[in-house]
């Protein structure tokens, strides 16, 4: 643990392994599993612009819900950084700068077309690609997670029938370790490669197990 880990973050955030009741083990433990424990919670016109964004990026049709109708809002909750804490965990999004992006797109932005918010959207992206990145991530996320969404795979696409959505909760989390700077910094030193023209066949008929298999074979 570096000094800095011990110190508090931007806009008065706890140090790390500083407990809060309602968010135990946030900035010290993995992510957990379906999210915070106490959602991050929005006023009626912040969901209102959050259920926009979502369907605007996502459109519904072709028997696919509309993102607003499959509890995307709640993700946002669960998975937004609350105030007072650093962001530690994907997509790295606060809810001050979470709300602060949706006070600029406005109430106006809930009660326009789609074309008019698809416009905005454009807008925002080029001028902050960081926070459009992380609003689509968790639109994208919390999407193609809901069941319904899932059920709408495997009834609507043909390479989705047998489609289970993420096989394991964390992935490989419990076996990746965190890049440093000292790591990135160093990464790829002493490393090489074998250009594609010096690639050669491995001479395999020492291995006695492989020559019984294919007299075997041969036998049949």
């Amino acid at each position: 643990m570096t000094q800095d880990d011990t110190l508090a973050g931007p806009g008065a955030a706890p140090a790390l392994g500083t407990d809060r009741p309602e968010q135990p083990d946030f900035e010290t433990g993995r992510p957990r599993l379906g999210g915070l424990a106490v959602p991050v919670q929005f006023d009626e016109t912040e969901t209102e612009i959050i259920a926009a964004i979502a369907d605007t990026l996502i459109p519904p049709g072709d028997g696919f819900p509309a993102p607003s109708e499959v509890g995307i809002v709640n993700f946002f909750g669960r998975y937004t950084t609350p105030s007072g804490f650093r962001p530690k965990h994907y997509p790295y999004l606060s809810e001050d700068r979470l709300k602060n992006a949706l006070a600029v797109l406005g109430e106006e932005f809930a009660d326009s077309d789609a074309q008019a918010r698809t416009q905005a959207l454009k807008r925002m992206e080029k001028d902050d690609e960081e926070i459009f990145g992380q609003l689509r991530s968790l639109v994208y996320y919390g999407y193609y997670c809901a069941d319904s969404v899932i059920a709408a795979i495997q009834r609507e696409i043909p390479a989705g029938r047998d489609y289970h959505g993420p096989p394991l909760p964390y992935g490989y989390l419990h076996c990746i370790e965190d890049w440093d700077d000292d790591s990135l910094a160093t990464a790829g030193q002493g490393a090489g490669y074998i250009r594609t023209e010096d690639v050669v066949r491995v001479d395999l008929s020492k291995l006695t197990w492989l020559n019984a298999r294919t007299t075997k074979e041969d036998e049949k």
